[in-house]
């Protein structure tokens, strides 16, 4: 691909989705390389609202990826080890949830949650439809989970990594637990939340699973604004919605909402929290379709564990 071409599809992208300007100074910052826990609130099965009483899951902090062989995430720097580990339903056959929120309430007008996120999946082994969930203007009284039993806390995303629910990419906002397939909110051009969609397969084309970010870093964005909530995959918007709520605690989770039990895990690195300036533009499913090409421009050639 020549200079010319490539910075064209750079030209498309900026002008459908526009830029957003960051102002220095985070409002949280994790790289998880040192044992953090005391800044965060651990909730799962045993003390959440609408957890069952009993927790089968763990959390880990400053866990070594690198000697488990995982590859460095992209925004760390040679030489970082440490992330956030989570497991959950590890030997008790039901469903269970686990999330750390951050103890800083985040009451910023403008602002972006970025994180790292690497979905291990065991190929061939049960109980790998796992999700992740990542949230903002939350409360640390309950979990944050789509399914079995969904829960309704701030604006969330729930993503699996192996495409293995006709769910796989859906989000909650407080007036809707799980926001349904078909909802305009969804970018995909027919609007739908299962991996075979247009814009996910253009995002993870080659994956162990396509269309999912199993056994792969992607880095998740949420940008915060008194009008959107939007979310993003390695820099594409993949949901946008009307914000109803903004302040509140931001949280990492993991869920497993069936019964099979299978070694699978999520790990997290590189968490900020950091005041933006400027309005996000809201992309059209039109624009995103139409620009699916400049976007493949754009992707960055991932590692597969």
């Amino acid at each position: 691909m020549s200079n010319r071409t490539k910075m064209w599809c750079v030209i498309c992208a900026l002008g459908v989705f526009g830029v957003t300007a960051v102002a220095p100074g985070a409002l949280i910052e994790d790289d998880f390389e040192a044992d953090t826990s005391s800044n965060y609130t651990i909730v799962d099965d045993s003390n959440a609202a609408s957890g069952d009483g009993t927790a089968d899951s763990t959390s880990t902090f400053a866990f070594d990826y690198i000697a488990a062989g995982i590859p460095l995430a992209p925004n760390s720097t040679a030489g970082d080890t440490g992330g956030l580990l989570f497991t959950v339903n590890d030997s008790a056959g039901e469903a269970d949830h686990i999330a750390a929120f951050n103890n800083t309430s985040i009451t910023a007008t403008n602002y972006r949650l970025q994180v790292d996120m690497y979905m291990r999946v065991e190929i061939g082994q049960s109980g790998s439809t796992e999700m992740a969930h990542v949230g903002v203007a939350g409360s640390s009284s309950d979990y944050i989970s789509i399914f079995t039993p969904v829960v309704t806390n701030g604006h969330f995303i729930s993503i699996t990594g192996e495409g293995g629910s006709s769910s796989d990419y859906r989000h909650s906002v407080p007036s809707i637990a799980a926001v349904p397939s078909g909802d305009s909110s969804y970018l995909d051009p027919a609007q739908t939340t299962n991996a075979s969609g247009t814009l996910y397969q253009s995002l993870f084309p080659s994956t162990d699973f396509p269309g999912s970010p199993g056994n792969v870093w992607t880095t998740l964005t949420i940008d915060v604004t008194p009008t959107t909530v939007t979310y993003s995959l390695d820099g594409t918007p993949i949901i946008q919605a009307t914000t109803e709520v903004s302040s509140g605690l931001i949280s990492l989770g993991y869920t497993d909402p069936f019964t099979s039990v299978g070694p699978h895990y999520v790990i997290y690195d590189n968490l900020s929290v950091t005041e933006i300036s400027g309005a996000v533009p809201s992309p059209s499913s039109a624009a995103v379709f139409g620009l699916l090409g400049a976007v493949g421009c754009l992707l960055r050639r991932r590692s597969v564990g």
